[in-house]
């Protein structure tokens, strides 16, 4: 089956099939800036052509470098989300005798049986999509590993993979077909398995394939006839490391290979570790092998090699070693990169060899300016790209307040050098840049040279065109900054600018910010909620208000029961149009349609109410349900609502209590429940998107609904936006098909007239893998914002005087 992706700088006509005898306009999507937000896996680069290079990301996909536009381009934007599990990729492999040849191994999670190969042979401008007969796991434990996919440069047809739970598998079609190696020693069934493949370019025959268990290092020289373990591997750690003050031992018996390069003069480079990462790995080593001459040499970075000298004392173990690279044109070139030195004090680092691992600069710590303690960190002036714009939200500094993994220097003045450090390249074609990628981005030098003077190389941001966040919450009040979202990993922001990276939230900070909301006559009040893991002796440190529109925060003075640090969702919030009332439910939201709400046991309590910012907290009358799906009225103060398992519920004393109605007694079918989403603009005027059932309207604060979509009308989620010029109706967007099944797609849809007519929004090439969230712009006419669960934060605007009669025809702003 062939996707068609939009070649680059150009607009593809692609016809919808939904809605496109009424489709009048043509739609352009672009990304909300943040700059990375996920974790980079895997960095690679072709051999021969300059500047062809590839990040894979284990929830996000692949992106391709394009020198001209000086930014990544995402590849595979047309996944639906029907297909959400193949929004990540487990490997990357080029064709060595051929740059447009691309092959990706997506797949996200071992629980799913959707895993496919995706094929190009233009670079990944098009695809041909193979189903795989195994699963994969971009998602799980040892992503950070690698490359599992690999082309034979004498056969390039041919290619090799080392899969998690079905051992080596060989395909002599480009991926077509698959089969077993059933004479490789070591299936490696665990989960993790083979994690790296690797051909000999000088040597036919010659393949080099480690699986990450002691001992996992094997070879061929005859094509795959027969294997050999490779004699003098590592079988026993190095005693010298296991002396730490805390008795950490390592989780294996010997070391465990991770990653391996082969160098041009035939030396194998290979790291090791005691767990397949990229959490919970103590202990490892570094390892060179000379396949010329079958001699091993223990490399590790230690105080006899190792200039400055490691930093001590060092409280916790060392950590083991991942990320590697070895320069094509110098095979003594070689950069190795720790893993998981968190909480240190000294944290990870990258070391640069100029021969071949006997000695080592520590790249990090050079990098560091003095007085760090250990934390090393670039300044924060070089959390920017290469032309000086700033990427503010790398700069977030919170010591031990920080609520998530990956937690900064405690050191004013420094942003984290970085953690999950596992993808690091020496550029093929130019060994002076070098890149590596953390849990959030991707950073990049040109003077990596300078490290061997003793000095700090220069630093920048090379992840402009990568958004990989999961959106959990977004809202576009009437005034101030048109949005504020709330990610997974990385707290939130307030984007004043949609096209530039923006500062993180401050105090409190979320790991996740869950829920959003804000006063719709006092649109300058917000309030946000989510997951701290930090106990403030002030005030809750999971919900925080806003008086300025989002640029300050104040925590409410205490939490409400059954939410504390150890709450992973502390649930969803809602604040009244004056912006004095608040209710706090402690139910979990939804952010996908296959993930439910999940209710907190019992406690007798509907959704509590606040009037003094959490001083004091109630429990309502007549909701005795923590549901998640609740909100205020925009427009009459003290209102809010509630729609939960077919009753619907209204407040008007500013939730203190609720008057309920049975669904069916006022209109609507019953109902696990839904959010209700209301006008900006009028007071009791609410929409419900029910599922199959369609969208059902209220303008009587929901005493009356009236179904507003035809029969068949699928509506998982819906919003409101700003009217079409003359029109008095919002526009509304809905996630779904409306109506009319033999022609209609699932996907986002626009009405200006309430329902009655419905364009179609996205396209076959811009599905994201599906959206998690939408959200209107109530002052921007056709404008949509679109949260994903990996493809980041995204908005989609109204070409102005472009017709789409065919569909929608989206421009490559997206890209």
């Amino acid at each position: 089956m062939k996707n068609w992706l939009p070649k680059l700088g150009l607009a593809v006509l692609y016809a919808t099939s939904a809605a496109a005898a009424t489709a009048k306009h043509a739609y352009e999507f672009r990304s909300v800036a943040i700059t990375g937000g996920g974790y980079i896996t895997g960095i690679v680069g072709h051999p021969t052509e300059k500047n062809l290079l590839y990040a894979r990301t284990d929830i996000g996909s692949t992106y391709r470098w394009e020198q001209e536009l000086n930014k990544w381009i995402p590849l595979t934007d047309f996944i639906g989300p029907e297909d959400e599990n193949l929004l990540g990729t487990e490997s990357v492999a080029m064709d060595p005798t051929d740059p447009n040849r691309l092959y990706l191994a997506q797949g996200r999670y071992l629980s799913s049986n959707n895993s496919a190969f995706f094929v190009s042979d233009d670079r990944g401008a098009t695809f041909t999509r193979y189903p795989a007969p195994f699963r994969m796991g971009s998602n799980e434990m040892g992503r950070n590993n690698g490359e599992r996919l690999a082309v034979n440069p004498f056969k390039p047809n041919e290619l090799w993979m080392g899969t998690r739970n079905a051992g080596l598998m060989k395909s002599s079609d480009r991926a077509k077909t698959w089969t077993n190696v059933t004479n490789f020693p070591d299936a490696a069934a665990n989960g993790i398995g083979i994690t790296f493949v690797i051909f000999d370019p000088q040597h036919e025959g010659t393949i080099y394939v480690g699986a990450c268990i002691p001992g996992g290092l094997y070879y061929t020289t005859n094509g795959g006839k027969t294997w050999e373990s490779i004699p003098g591997q590592p079988m026993q750690w190095d005693p010298s490391l296991l002396v730490y003050p805390n008795g950490t031992q390592p989780q294996s018996t010997a070391p465990q290979p991770m990653k391996a390069v082969l160098a041009s003069n035939g030396a194998l480079y290979v790291t090791y570790a005691d767990y397949p990462g990229p959490w919970g790995v103590a202990y490892g080593e570094v390892h060179v092998y000379n396949t010329r001459t079958s001699q091993w040499t223990d490399i590790t970075p230690s105080a006899n090699n190792t200039v400055p000298a490691p930093y001590t004392p060092q409280a916790f173990p060392a950590g083991g070693y991942c990320g590697l690279s070895v320069a094509a044109d110098d095979p003594d070139t070689v950069v190795v990169v720790s893993l998981d030195r968190d909480p240190g004090p000294a944290l990870d680092s990258m070391y640069l060899s100029r021969d071949g691992g006997k000695s080592w600069r520590d790249v990090s710590q050079l990098s560091t300016p003095p007085g760090s303690g250990g934390f090393w960190g670039h300044p924060i002036a070089e959390a920017a790209l290469a032309n000086g714009t700033t990427v503010p939200w790398l700069s977030f500094n919170w010591g031990p307040r920080w609520g998530g993994y990956g937690a900064p220097s405690p050191v004013k003045g420094l942003t984290k050098f970085g953690w999950w450090m596992t993808a690091v390249l020496i550029d093929p074609k130019n060994s002076g840049h070098v890149m590596y990628g953390t849990g959030a981005t991707i950073w990049a030098t040109d003077t990596i040279s300078r490290a061997e003077k003793d000095s700090a190389p220069e630093w920048y941001i090379q992840a402009q065109g990568i958004e990989e966040t999961v959106t959990l919450a977004m809202i576009s009040p009437r005034e101030g900054a048109h949005l504020l979202s709330g990610a997974g990993d990385i707290n939130g922001f307030r984007h004043d600018d949609l096209d530039t990276p923006q500062p993180m939230f401050g105090l409190p900070v979320f790991s996740n910010l869950n829920t959003l909301d804000w006063a719709g006559q006092r649109p300058e009040v917000i309030v946000r909620g989510g997951p701290c893991g930090h106990q403030y002796p002030d005030g809750c440190g999971q919900a925080a208000y806003s008086t300025d529109g989002g640029s300050g925060w104040t925590k409410f003075s205490t939490c409400i029961p059954n939410v504390n640090t150890s709450s992973t969702n502390p649930g969803v919030m809602a604040v009244d149009a004056s912006g004095k009332y608040v209710v706090w439910s402690s139910a979990m939201s939804i952010v996908s349609p296959s993930v439910q709400a999940v209710t907190p046991p019992a406690n007798d309590s509907g959704p509590y109410a606040s009037n003094d910012w959490g001083e004091t907290w109630t429990s309502p009358r007549g909701l005795t349900v923590m549901t998640p799906y609740i909100s205020a009225d925009r427009v009459q103060p003290k209102t809010f609502y509630a729609f939960s398992s077919g009753v619907w519920y209204v407040s008007t004393d500013g939730g203190l209590s609720y008057h309920d109605f049975n669904a069916r007694d006022i209109g609507l079918p019953k109902y696990p429940g839904a959010v209700p989403v209301v006008s900006v603009d009028k007071a009791g005027e609410i929409w419900l998107a029910l599922g199959s059932n369609g969208v059902y309207h209220t303008t009587t604060f929901g005493k009356r609904w009236k179904r507003i979509t035809l029969k068949g009308t699928v509506a998982d989620l819906i919003t409101v936006g700003a009217a079409a010029p003359g029109s008095k109706k919002p526009a509304l967007f809905i996630r779904g098909s409306p109506g009319r099944p033999k022609t209609s797609d699932y996907g986002i849809y626009r009405s200006d007239d309430n329902g009655s007519t419905w364009e179609r929004v996205d396209d076959d090439t811009h599905r994201y893998g599906g959206f998690n969230l939408i959200q209107g712009d109530p002052r921007v006419y056709g404008r949509v914002y679109l949260g994903t669960g990996g493809r980041g934060l995204l908005y989609a605007d109204i070409v102005p005087g472009r017709s789409d009669k065919q569909g929608n025809v989206p421009g490559t702003g997206g890209i």
